[in-house]
């Protein structure tokens, strides 16, 4: 009957174990699927996208118009693939609420301009992710510019 308890006991100090490794590696995945869809946006994947986002999605551009999932899709078909910036994923923050979770990271990056030299920008979006059968998708994303520093 001792050994019984003792198993049990192992067995449910494990399980707790297992379950605090698991609710900490949610963060994780969820700043690798924003690295996924930055990575997929870069490269005119809509494919990628798709699967990367909710039926719902919607985003939120730096000039403050809402973009639902269709448009979202159609803007990076291949057909309107062009030189990408470079894009670096940074000073991320995740918080969960259940199967829900929201992600907070500052995107930075130079782009071509034409006729000038590269240009540096940086942006912090939101995005929130939702667990759909066990897999986490992003059902939106809010994009804001961020001032550069003023000269001295």
């Amino acid at each position: 009957m001792k050994l019984k308890s003792v198993l049990l006991a192992a067995m449910a100090v494990s399980s707790a174990a297992a379950q605090v490794h698991a609710q900490e590696a949610v963060p994780q995945q969820l700043l690798k699927l924003v690295q996924a869809y930055t990575e997929a946006q870069r490269d005119f994947e809509p494919s990628k996208i798709d699967a990367i986002v909710t039926r719902d999605f919607y985003e939120v551009s730096p000039l403050g118009e809402v973009d639902p999932r269709e448009k979202v899709l159609g803007f990076y078909l291949p057909a309107n693939k062009r030189e990408a910036p470079t894009m670096e994923v940074s000073e991320s923050s995740v918080q969960m609420y259940g199967n829900t979770g929201t992600i907070v990271v500052k995107l930075s990056g130079t782009v071509a301009v034409p006729n000038a030299e590269k240009r540096s920008f940086a942006l912090r979006v939101g995005y929130v992710a939702v667990n759909e059968g066990g897999k986490w998708k992003l059902a939106s994303a809010q994009y804001t510019g961020i001032r550069p520093p003023k000269p001295q």
